[in-house]
């Protein structure tokens, strides 16, 4: 199975959500190629907020569905 790194982040009222083109072998080298992204964006970015999430193949399809639909409501 492999995963995917989604990036949600917000900074300054405006929220975007963006994907590593990467897929990951585990579950854990998400995680910490996550964690690494996290420190990067609290120390360039302290006044940002979002998510990291490492999602498989077929969640990352129901993310993206979902997220289109919410676009521009």
């Amino acid at each position: 199975m492999k995963f995917i790194m989604v990036v949600y982040m917000c900074l300054a009222g405006v929220c975007e959500s963006v994907y590593e083109q990467k897929l990951y072998d585990t579950h854990e080298e998400c995680e910490i190629a996550g964690q690494e992204v996290r420190e990067y964006a609290m120390m360039n970015f302290p006044q940002s907020s979002g998510e990291i999430w490492c999602l498989t193949e077929k969640q990352f399809l129901e993310y993206q569905e979902y997220y289109d639909q919410t676009q521009g409501i």
